[in-house]
């Protein structure tokens, strides 16, 4: 053709048959109407769309294929190009078997040999599956947007792309100062350079990374934070983006810090008690014995002096328990009792405990300060006690845990303070923590404890139930 020759598309012609192939082969749906809307006209895709054969079609009306809901749309472009307008919308259809698609319309009106218009031509494409990604995606939009945790997306230079709103409340930079920038605007010299390698050859591999930052507000200020950063591929399985999930841990870490803390002054503290008081106590200890040899037969002296050294015994070992480590801890739940019996009746001459034991099964998961518990309850059974007084104590086994009841013979516990006993300033005596800090170890260990109310007899019952060891 020669190159001066000027092409007109208006100079190509094609026959019917070729038009006719072309509406029926394209792989798009295809609809022809009347004026009325009535399908003179429509292709195998489009009748494979709605579910029906292209015969079924013919004839029937586009509004009996739409929900109500979309008939005043329909009716606007229809009158639209009535008057010879083409256009392009959404619109929902309904498939033979009930369910509804989204299609996109593309139409134009349809003209006879006068050029009057005489219906409508259009191509339709189901793009339900599309909307759907759409929708999906503005739900995965909002849930970043109102995400409590701080989202950022880099590309693979780290220039970031996107902030969510958490960002930058946390930070203090709005979502157009730090677009285009790199995370780096955000270090502080308080994250080592070895967590930064380490997080580039993880992404670098193609995985997730995991650990803390300490960052830099916009403000200067420092905070920490939790971070989760992974690479995003594409369909063809190649890195396109990164993407960081990230909490703020600040309050986490700074109460970690304190807790460090008070628990390094807990230990220095324990380590004082341990040396110092256990120090005074054998003193004293030492000098009652010595009183004992230098005081001849029984008198009221010898008994004072017995209780001392009894009371200081127990405070040893209320030590030795604080002191060791919790791997030793006794958890047979006999032994720990006769140790307690032997302590408390050396410490209360008018004191008499009883240990009947009806369980093969006397181990408990565990019971570090379990003794505190018991010297508690004794204690409490000698001292409220008018004269002298018996406890009597009985451990069962039923299922998974021991149980430990202690009764004893004494005046018992008047009806107003029983209702609130364990209750933290209440006791026997209508002031104290003991109770309450019994009540709270036993918690402690899974167990439980209760007062045992009995009209029929006097005295006062206590029933303690421990988790057993699985054997």
């Amino acid at each position: 053709m020669p190159k001066d020759k000027q092409l007109n598309r208006d100079d190509f012609r094609l026959d019917e048959k070729h038009y006719r192939e072309l509406l029926i082969y394209l792989p798009e749906g295809v609809g022809i109407t009347d004026l009325d809307e009535n399908l003179v006209f429509v292709n195998d895709e489009f009748a494979a769309m709605l579910g029906y054969e292209y015969q079924e079609l013919l004839g029937m009306n586009i509004f009996d294929l739409i929900p109500e809901r979309e008939k005043l749309l329909l009716e606007g472009e229809s009158a639209r190009r009535t008057i010879g307008v083409s256009s392009g919308y959404n619109m929902t259809m309904i498939r033979k078997d009930g369910g509804e698609i989204i299609v996109r319309v593309s139409g134009v009106p349809r003209r006879d040999e006068n050029d009057n218009v005489i219906g409508t031509m259009a191509v339709v494409i189901d793009i339900t599956a599309e909307r759907e990604k759409e929708l999906e995606l503005l739900k995965l939009s909002g849930a970043i947007e109102a995400s409590p945790t701080s989202v950022v997306i880099t590309d693979l230079e780290a220039t970031i792309e996107y902030v969510n709103p958490k960002f930058s409340e946390l930070t203090g930079y709005s979502s157009d100062e730090i677009v285009g920038q790199n995370p780096r605007i955000l270090k502080s010299d308080r994250t080592s350079s070895e967590t930064y390698a380490d997080l580039w050859n993880t992404l670098t591999s193609g995985k997730v990374w995991h650990g803390r930052f300490v960052n830099r507000k916009k403000n200067g200020e420092l905070y920490w934070e939790e971070a989760w950063i992974s690479p995003i591929f594409g369909l063809d399985g190649k890195a396109t983006h990164y993407v960081g999930v990230k909490e703020d841990i600040t309050r986490n870490v700074i109460a970690e810090e304190k807790l460090h803390l008070s628990h390094q002054d807990l230990e220095l503290y324990a380590s004082f008690l341990q040396h110092d008081l256990r120090n005074d106590l054998q003193v004293l200890m030492s000098h009652a014995e010595a009183a004992l040899m230098m005081i001849e037969g029984e008198s009221r002296a010898v008994e004072y002096i017995k209780i001392v050294q009894a009371a200081s015994e127990r405070m040893v070992n209320l030590l030795d328990i604080f002191g060791r480590p919790a791997e030793v801890d006794e958890v047979d739940i006999t032994r720990i009792l006769e140790k307690s019996k032997s302590q408390a009746e050396k410490a209360h001459p008018n004191l008499t405990v009883k240990i009947d034991v009806n369980t093969e099964e006397t181990e408990v998961r565990s019971a570090r300060l379990i003794p505190m518990v018991f010297d508690n309850l004794l204690r409490n059974a000698a001292k409220y006690a008018e004269k002298d007084v018996t406890v009597t104590i009985e451990i069962t086994c039923q299922d998974d845990y021991i149980y430990i009841t202690l009764s004893d013979d004494g005046p018992g516990i008047s009806a107003e303070i029983q209702s609130k006993l364990f209750e933290k300033g209440v006791s026997t005596t209508g002031g104290g923590y003991g109770l309450y800090l019994s009540k709270k170890v036993v918690e402690v260990y899974g167990g439980k404890i209760e007062y045992i109310s009995n009209k029929e007899r006097k005295g006062t019952t206590f029933k303690i139930a421990l988790p057993r060891k699985s054997s």
